[in-house]
């Protein structure tokens, strides 16, 4: 049995979702690939619990249970005497691992952190691998962000498409010598949510209410219509295309002014229904048309487009959260990943299939 120790930084939906799948996949990890996945440390931005010989399924139980109850992973501070007081950094965190003598770790990083391209780099240099479904690091500039692609011990299957196999299918379209002409597609399921709701007659701002109550929102949903999460996913893909683009070479449509990015989010609710007649405007000039408004995102070699774009209602394309590859092979008719990839469960399940093959490689 081939044991392989996991640090786990981030501990939310996504970084509980993936705890318990772990858990629960023992026994399937174990006959198909002769693994176990010891996950040694789970950190939250309070707290650290760690175990060098691997938490239990207990006591990862514990920790899922006392984040639901909006606690940190270790409310009780840590037992080992140098981890108790103030929560170590991430490069301390890593740092742990060779000194309990560690080997072939995987780091997973399921923050949303920026900035964490120190936490990553040392444990790469430890020869650890790291698996990402946090964007930023990948989406940075490209001094810095091309050490990530193709790099043998590194995987982000999650960062696109959650659970969608999106960065799985273009690296085998690459690796088989196609040449990617386009990327399209609609990369957000909470701005699909919000556009589909404007079809309904629903008002802008209360669709953005609407999802931000059902949970489809970050916290400040700003973050969601500002089109960045969009642009850097489909940043990631051009990149790993071959074309080493920045921020600069993506047209970025907001859909809400500048001047309500310092409010704040009880304000800025608010404050969105100054937004609503001209959104109704957009929406029923689509429909005289015959379309439907979607956020969307297009992307070549030379930038590409992020926003609201007109498709038609009666296309297959309307209602699909997707991702399309044009290429030399798949030029007349592009190639189609579509379906639900958002979810915490969904995510969870990519980095954790991201885990089993790294260790596989191991």
């Amino acid at each position: 049995m081939k044991r392989v120790p996991v640090i786990v930084l981030g501990a939310g939906g996504v970084g509980q979702a993936l705890l318990r799948q772990i858990v629960d996949g023992r026994s399937l990890h174990a006959s198909r690939n002769k693994i176990q996945f010891d996950v040694v440390a789970v950190a939250d931005s309070n707290s650290l619990r760690w175990e060098s010989n691997g938490l239990t399924d207990i006591q990862l139980g514990d920790i899922i249970a006392a984040k639901k109850m909006g606690m940190p992973v270790n409310p009780e501070g840590c037992r080992q005497k140098r981890l108790t007081g103030k929560r170590p950094s991430n490069l301390d965190i890593i740092d742990f691992a060779p000194a309990a003598e560690l080997k072939n770790v995987i780091v997973v990083d399921i923050t949303a952190q920026a900035g964490m391209e120190p936490v990553i780099d040392r444990a790469l240099d430890y020869g650890y691998s790291v698996v990402m479904a946090n964007k930023k690091a990948l989406a940075g500039p490209w001094d810095t962000a091309q050490l990530y692609f193709n790099h043998r011990r590194i995987r982000h299957e999650s960062t696109v498409g959650g659970g969608q196999p999106v960065i799985a299918t273009l690296r085998t379209l690459l690796d088989t010598n196609d040449v990617i002409h386009e990327i399209e597609g609609q990369l957000s399921g909470t701005l699909g949510y919000i556009c589909q709701q404007l079809d309904r007659g629903v008002a802008f701002s209360q669709a953005v209410a609407q999802a931000k109550a059902n949970g489809y929102t970050e916290p400040d949903p700003r973050e969601d219509l500002g089109g960045r999460d969009v642009m850097r996913k489909v940043m990631i893909l051009g990149r790993m295309a071959g074309w080493p683009l920045e921020e600069d070479d993506i047209g970025v449509e907001s859909l809400y002014p500048a001047e309500m990015a310092a409010l704040s989010v009880p304000k800025f609710m608010k404050a969105a229904a100054a937004l609503d007649e001209a959104m109704r405007e957009r929406v029923d000039a689509a429909a005289a048309e015959g379309c439907v408004l979607r956020y969307t995102a297009v992307l070549s070699q030379n930038g590409g487009t992020v926003g609201l774009k007109a498709i038609p209602a009666d296309s297959p394309l309307a209602n699909l959260k997707y991702i399309s590859f044009r290429t030399g092979r798949y030029n007349d008719e592009p190639l189609l990943i579509g379906g639900k990839g958002a979810g915490v469960e969904m995510t969870a399940a990519g980095v954790l299939g991201d885990m089993v093959d790294l260790a596989r490689e191991m």
